[in-house]
């Protein structure tokens, strides 16, 4: 009886240390350098320049509440799938501005769902002048914040600028549809 509870014991024991040894998941730390951040004139830290999602999560209070708040039109956001495909896009954008904090969690939100890249995006965060360090701002003849431009094969299709005319996702269905898009700023 002694040598079985041995056994048993060692066994346990065993499984136990091997259980130790089982490599962790591996997990990106986000980090936010400096040299994103700088402040307003009101002494308000913000980001600026290149930036990813996971650092705008991770600096914006907002990002997820307003994310968490938005309901899809489903109906559009599955039309968006297959229009998506091809498809380059840049979002221009403010963490000080309330514009900014009330459609961009949208947009991603939208995108996320219809299966684009979100990775692929690229992201530019900017100051109140809305502009950036090194300039990243100036070809894309930005006027105001969010800024979501669609690119296919290189070439502009159009963009929503500040906030929808209808919703996000029709915006969104008008451009990739070509049907005659007119941004709140459009001449």
């Amino acid at each position: 009886m002694k040598i079985i509870l041995t056994f048993l014991t060692l066994v346990l024991f065993i499984s136990c240390d091997e259980v130790k040894k089982v490599p962790a998941q591996k997990t990106t730390e986000v980090t936010i350098p400096n040299s994103l951040k700088s402040l307003t004139l009101e002494g308000e830290e913000i980001l600026l320049g290149k930036i990813t999602l996971a650092q705008l999560k991770l600096f914006s209070p907002w990002y997820q509440k307003e994310y968490d708040f938005y309901k899809l039109n489903t109906s559009q956001v599955e039309e968006l799938k297959s229009l998506l495909k091809d498809v380059q896009i840049t979002l221009l954008l403010g963490t000080w501005c309330e514009d900014s904090q009330r459609e961009v969690a949208p947009m991603f939100k939208i995108l996320k769902e219809s299966g684009f890249a979100i990775e692929d995006m690229e992201l530019i965060a900017l100051s109140e002048d809305k502009d950036t360090p090194t300039g990243l701002e100036k070809k894309y003849e930005l006027l105001n914040v969010p800024t979501l431009i669609f690119y296919k094969y290189n070439k502009e299709l159009n963009r929503i600028v500040e906030f929808p005319i209808e919703t996000l996702e029709q915006d969104m269905l008008s451009i990739l549809k070509d049907d005659g898009y007119k941004n709140a700023y459009a001449k």
